[in-house]
Parts: structure tokens; C-alpha cells; sequence
């Protein structure tokens, strides 16, 4: 969920030619791409695996608010105001200026008043209704805080133009305010273990992660994997770390399928590294990922598949990747005590860096561009890492 700290997350806007300036970046309206991947799945799925494919649009919600999504609000500057000229969505209000503004309300059919929120500017272009409507960016959190505490509303619904998912108040409810389970097996002792790990104290977290490991956990297992791999508190053994890493993956650890990935990349000093088996591990991170929406993966998929996949075939699919691993990742590393985290973290930086010098070298706004990513990242007090 997300912390309240303000944050501001950056993307690439559209590709610009080198001679044309420097590459823009804004904040993102939306742009939880998991959403609407989640949505477009709830209406492909056959009857059998529609109550799976509800439960993914629910996680990719739940992500969308940990990493602070914003949406596009449909807003009555006066009423029965005169519809604009331009696309609002283009150019929203900003948050800071939106306050006590109006709501343009869509009503169904059967009578229900439904908020509409849109994830980009083309979703809210998409009807006659909505184009040309003077639009709000603003947080998708608040945004369900707000239909909740309106008794004139039964819900909001995501993109109605097209592939919209109508969310009521016990949804959106749900999403907010749902608390906290109890501890599965194991997941006590690997979060007592990372912190210690962490702290540098391998020797008390290793055995805490076998502990974990014992019970099945699977990111005990993966963290218990990452000890052997390494060496910390324990003898290095590579083929025992392999085979936890294939334990925990099986069981559905997103990052423990990438750590095989990044095995396979790799290699050892008998077996050279092999980037296409390397793909194809990340790529099924990625599919995992997809259903098991989580921002403590989702990230690092990106970032694989940024170094991957994208770097070679769109440069611009790369930048966009790599935005939004350090988007997510610098929120996480802000909330989390994770060396890993802050590891891939500083490992997305070099390659944005390397992408912006590379790509746009002697342009007027690179050093801007520099600027905006360190300004992203400055003000998370955990990071140690050099």
C-alpha cells in the first residue's frame, strides 16, 4: 500500500529525435500498464478461469497503489460548462490545483452513478462523452477514498469506453482497508532474516532462512538459495543454490525464477552463460509475475527485461522499462530494509544513465535529464550501497 510520502514518477512521454532536444519526461498520469494488462486478461478468460483472472485485476490494483498510480479524472469546471476545444488528457489539472472541483459522473443504464477514471489520455479521448472534457490527474488512492465517501456513487469504473473493470464500494473498500493476515509458516523468520541480513549479520539470518525453508516457504527457500550461492553463513555450494532456486520458483517465487535467469546468463567457470536460455527464464518471471502482481517483483521483471529483451529490439520499450523498475524500486527500497533491493535498484540507475548518455549525448536537456533521475532516488535514507 502506498506510504502517503509524495513522490513523483517519471517516463519517457514519446520518442524525440536527437536534433529535436532531449528526451521529455513527466509525471505519469497512470500508468499502471498491470491494470489494464489485468483487465484485458479478465476478458479473454473462458468461464474456468475468469474467478483467477478477477483475483490477478485485484493484485494489479493493489499494485497500482503501492506504487502510487495516478489517474485521469473527468472534472465540471462550471456546470453545464461549454466542453473544450482540446483534449484535456494531454494537459490534465494537476493535483495540487484540483481541489473542490466537480466530478463528471457517468450514469448506467440501470440507474448506478458510477465514477469514471481513465489510465491514459487516449483511454479518455475514446468517447464523445469524455473527449474535450477538462480532466485531473490524480491518485488513484484518493480517488477511491473519495467514491467511498460519497453516498451519490456506487462505484468507479477503469477505462468505460472499452475494457473497463466496474469496481463497487465493497471492492474498493476491500482494496483499501482490508487487514493484514496472519503469518503464514516461515514468513516470521524470513523477515527477521533479511533484517538481520541486511545489518550484515549472516550468521544469525541464515539459519532463520533454513527455518523457513523448512516450513516451505518459498522465499525462505529463495533467500536460503541466495545464502548458499553467495557464501553468507554458509559454505558456498552453486548446485545446492540452483536447486533451492528451482524449489522456490516451482512453488511460484517470481524472483527466484529470474535468479535462475541470472544463473543461466551468467554461467559458471565449467559451463559458459547461455542468454537465450537466460531470456526464456525471465520471460516466464514475467508471466508468473503477470498474475502475482507485486511490487517486490514486478520491478525487477522489468528491469530483466529491459537488459534483455528490449535493449536489443526498442530502445524506447527500454527506457520505459527501466522507468518504471527504478519507480518502483526506489519506493520499495524507501519502505524496505533489502540489500537486494537497493542492489537492483542502483543497477536500474547505470542503465537509465547509460540509456540517457548513450542515446541523447549532446543534447540540450541531458544534463536535466541527469538531474531528474539522482532528484528521484535522493531522499531514500536507507540506501548504503556505493
Amino acid at each position: 500500500m502506498a506510504s502517503g510520502r509524495k513522490r513523483i514518477r517519471y517516463r519517457p512521454v514519446k520518442k524525440q529525435k536527437k536534433e529535436s532536444g532531449a528526451l521529455r519526461y513527466s509525471p505519469v498520469y497512470t500508468g499502471c500498464p498491470a491494470v489494464e494488462l489485468a483487465i484485458q486478461r479478465l476478458y479473454q478468460a473462458d468461464d474456468s478461469q475468469r474467478e483467477n483472472r478477477f483475483w490477478a485485476l485485484i493484485k494489479g490494483l493493489n499494485y497500482a497503489l503501492e506504487v502510487q498510480t495516478q489517474v485521469l479524472v473527468p472534472v465540471q469546471l462550471s456546470p453545464g460548462g461549454p466542453r473544450g476545444q482540446f483534449s484535456w488528457a494531454q494537459d490534465p489539472i494537476p493535483p495540487e490545483k484540483s481541489k473542490g472541483l466537480a466530478y463528471w459522473v457517468l450514469t448506467t443504464p440501470k440507474g448506478q452513478k458510477m465514477l469514471p477514471v481513465f489510465t491514459s489520455p487516449e483511454e479518455a479521448d475514446g468517447n464523445p462523452a469524455t473527449l474535450g472534457l477538462p480532466m485531473a490527474q490524480l491518485p488513484l488512492q484518493q480517488v477511491m477514498e473519495e467514491t467511498l465517501g460519497r453516498e451519490d456513487l456506487t462505484g468507479l469504473v477503469v477505462n468505460p469506453w472499452g475494457r473497463s473493470a466496474a469496481l463497487d464500494k465493497s471492492i474498493l473498500r476491500g482494496l483499501l482497508y482490508a487487514g493484514g493476515t496472519d503469518d503464514t509458516p516461515g514468513e516470521a523468520e524470513t523477515r527477521q532474516g533479511r533484517l538481520l541480513a541486511y545489518q550484515g549479520r549472516w550468521e544469525e539470518a541464515e539459519p532463520l532462512f533454513a527455518a523457513a525453508a523448512a516450513a516451505n516457504y518459498p522465499e525462505g527457500i529463495r533467500r536460503l538459495a541466495d545464502c548458499y550461492d553467495a557464501g553468507h553463513g554458509i559454505p558456498r555450494d552453486r548446485r545446492k543454490a540452483l536447486s533451492l532456486w528451482k524449489k522456490a520458483a516451482a512453488q511460484g517465487d517470481v524472483l527466484a525464477q529470474i535468479a535462475l535467469g541470472d544463473r543461466y546468463g551468467a554461467g559458471t567457470a565449467r559451463t559458459p552463460g547461455d542468454p537465450g536460455r537466460a531470456l526464456m527464464a525471465y520471460r516466464k518471471a514475467r508471466s508468473m509475475a503477470e498474475m502475482e502482481m507485486d511490487i517486490t517483483s514486478w520491478p525487477v521483471v522489468c528491469l530483466r527485461m529491459a537488459q534483455t529483451e528490449a535493449r536489443g529490439t526498442d530502445p524506447d520499450q527500454m527506457a520505459r522499462l527501466l522507468a518504471e523498475a527504478i519507480h518502483g524500486l526506489s519506493i520499495l527500497a524507501g519502505e524496505e530494509q533489502d540489500e537486494a533491493v537497493e542492489r537492483e535498484l542502483h543497477t536500474a540507475i547505470h542503465e537509465m544513465r547509460s540509456y540517457i548518455r548513450e542515446t541523447y549525448a549532446g543534447t540540450a536537456g541531458l544534463q536535466e535529464m541527469m538531474q531528474q533521475l539522482e532528484e528521484q532516488v535522493m531522499n531514500i535514507e536507507s540506501l548504503h550501497l556505493s
